[in-house]
């Protein structure tokens, strides 16, 4: 009978764990709103929610800037200004009638302009210049 309770406990752990990514997936709702300024320039505008970490919301920024390169025709892009923020979220509280605890989630919020370059225009080793297709790939893993 132990051994019993011993697979369902290891099952149900297994199975609650493997659906961590799911759910953490699930809980991701960045958005991102890329802004093409000239042909060569993109402000990209990314926000979270209060689930969300500053890291997801650079990470979606920095997919959409590639994202944008490729499908402009261009393979490098150089970061030119970022800011990142974090403004107040909505409020919830929790515990009894006596002992009521309230928190605010925080959203995490990017902005980045970079400008695009082809193979040859710029120096893939510049400071700051990302190759499209390596950020693309990183966020694939």
């Amino acid at each position: 009978m132990m051994q019993i309770w011993k697979k369902a406990c290891f099952s149900g752990l297994f199975l609650c764990l493997s659906g961590c990514a799911d759910i953490s997936s699930a809980l991701n709702t960045v958005e991102v709103t890329p802004h093409m300024l000239d042909d060569h320039t993109v402000a990209i505008s990314g926000s979270g929610s209060g689930t969300d970490s500053m890291s997801s919301v650079q990470q979606a920024v920095f997919r959409s800037a590639a994202t944008t390169a490729k499908s402009s025709g261009y393979q490098y892009f150089l970061v030119l200004n970022e800011q990142k923020t974090q403004v107040p979220g909505p409020s919830s509280s929790y515990g009894s009638k006596k002992s009521r605890h309230t928190y605010q989630l925080m959203q995490p919020r990017e902005e980045l302009t970079a400008r695009f370059y082809r193979t040859g225009e710029v120096d893939p080793n510049q400071p700051g210049v990302f190759n499209a297709d390596t950020v693309l790939a990183e966020s694939t893993k």
